[in-house]
């Protein structure tokens, strides 16, 4: 045992950072002509990384066992080989749980337990004991050490609005996440943990033999039953996990394939009890309908092509050219529901930066040269911003150029100043030469005085 916990301790200590995959922002989400009886929820298309719908994203909200994924994210970053390491459980799991009415595989103090076996048992089953026991060990004979993982963890995700302080999700004010942030962890751990889809997508698992159970000793179910055959069952539905407290009511994280199309589906704070007093189950309502709606509504379609002339701008100095025809850069796919008009978008083009005070570009102008941006919205929202290139290059007329160049310098300073110097210098010449010519003048009449005075 020691050993194994030895091994863990060398894992955690050279574990390599993975890269982060964030959620992505949505451009623009649509809203379903049906009513979501949950509080929260977020849908992500899994292929193209887009938002389609979200109900209260950022709304504080209680995890309840949602948070196992956290602790399974934890684990396995510290455990490489789950098959071959054992953790014993110790007093202080069940002593955190006592009096919780916490739900529970049957594990006790003293078990000794494969981590795939603690793994399958807390995220089909939702077993606090296997968190707890799983937590205590990989924290390094510390419970509250795990949790601080778990934090920095989200923080490392990108989570803004979640806070953990167990790894099994019994209630606590200060245990807190949003549907956004669920999103994110559920994502970055089906993104970056094939062990984690292997076990949480599994519907039914034998645990193995341990020094207190026999071989076989219990069968366990996954808790979501839209992935069992029977009265909720939804074929495209897999996996991931469920969480539900007095606190929080039903939460419910799944994903669904059909078509070549993959979700993910964040559902939270669905009701507890119908009006009878009877137990609800809208969170799988709400689960089918969603899916049902994204899998007929979105297909993926080119909404921008980069063939398509959207403006033209003025050139100055073209060769045979007075305009410049503008096209997107690329083209823009995106999910678009066939119920909406791709003409309903508003289309605004800024060129801003980009052509003078004339509203002109001055030639040369290379195919492709960036000349402005293009904008497609709808109801408020940004779908896509794109640059605007010019369709084709523009020549410039040597000879309107040199005209230019040459009207530029005599309306320029130094040619003004040149101007003025010449000017200056003329009639400093002409004020010169006309003293001088006085000085001559002069000069001469005295000396044909002077002539006449010697005749006399």
């Amino acid at each position: 045992m020691a050993s194994a916990k030895k091994l863990a301790a060398l894992i955690a200590a050279v574990m390599i950072i993975t890269v982060i995959s964030c959620i992505p922002a949505s451009a623009v989400t649509f809203t379903p002509n049906f009513t979501v009886a949950s509080e929260a929820a977020v849908l992500i298309n899994l292929d193209k990384d887009t938002i389609l719908y979200e109900k209260n994203p950022t709304k504080k909200m209680y995890p309840a066992s949602l948070t196992k994924i956290m602790t399974a994210i934890v684990v396995l970053d510290h455990v490489s080989d789950l098959d071959n390491t054992e953790f014993e459980a110790p007093l202080a799991v069940f002593d955190d749980l006592y009096g919780k009415n916490p739900s529970a595989v049957g594990y006790s103090r003293g078990e000794i337990i494969s981590v795939t076996d603690l793994m399958y048992s807390m995220l089909m089953y939702s077993a606090c004991e296997s968190a707890g026991i799983l937590a205590y060990n990989v924290g390094g004979d510390s419970m509250p050490n795990f949790v601080d993982m778990m934090n920095q963890k989200a923080e490392e995700i990108g989570c803004t609005g979640t806070h953990f302080v167990n790894p099994h999700g019994l209630f606590d004010e200060e245990q807190y996440t949003n549907a956004r942030d669920m999103a994110l962890i559920a994502k970055y751990a089906v993104d970056n943990y094939p062990k984690f889809v292997e076990i949480a997508t599994t519907t039914e698992y034998t645990l193995h033999a341990t020094n207190y159970h026999e071989e076989g000793w219990a069968t366990i179910h996954h808790t979501n039953a839209m992935t069992l055959k029977g009265e909720y069952y939804y074929e495209p539905a897999k996996g991931l996990k469920t969480g539900t407290l007095d606190e929080s009511g039903r939460n419910l994280i799944s994903m669904a394939s059909r078509d070549g199309n993959n979700y993910l589906l964040v559902t939270m704070g669905a009701p507890l009890y119908n009006e009878d007093g009877t137990n609800a189950t809208e969170q799988y309502t709400d689960q089918k309908n969603i899916y049902e709606w994204a899998f007929n509504t979105f297909s993926y379609d080119k909404i921008l092509s980069k063939s398509e002339e959207i403006t033209e701008v003025p050139v100055k100095l073209g060769d045979g050219a007075e305009h410049v025809l503008l096209v997107p850069e690329e083209d823009f796919y995106t999910l678009w529901p066939n119920t909406l008009d791709k003409s309903t978008l508003k289309r605004e083009i800024n060129t801003d930066g980009y052509l003078d005070s004339d509203e002109a570009i001055l030639a040369p102008v290379e195919k492709g040269q960036v000349l402005g941006t293009y904008t497609l919205s709808l109801s408020g929202e940004e779908l896509c911003k794109v640059n605007l290139v010019a369709k084709e290059p523009v020549e410039r007329s040597e000879l309107e150029y040199n005209i230019m160049k040459a009207k530029a310098f005599v309306g320029s300073f130094w040619f003004k100043a040149a101007i003025a110097a010449a000017l200056a210098l003329i009639i400093i010449y002409i004020v010169v030469y006309i003293l001088a010519t006085k000085k001559r003048k002069k000069r001469k009449i005295k000396r044909v005085s002077s002539r006449s005075r010697r005749r006399m």
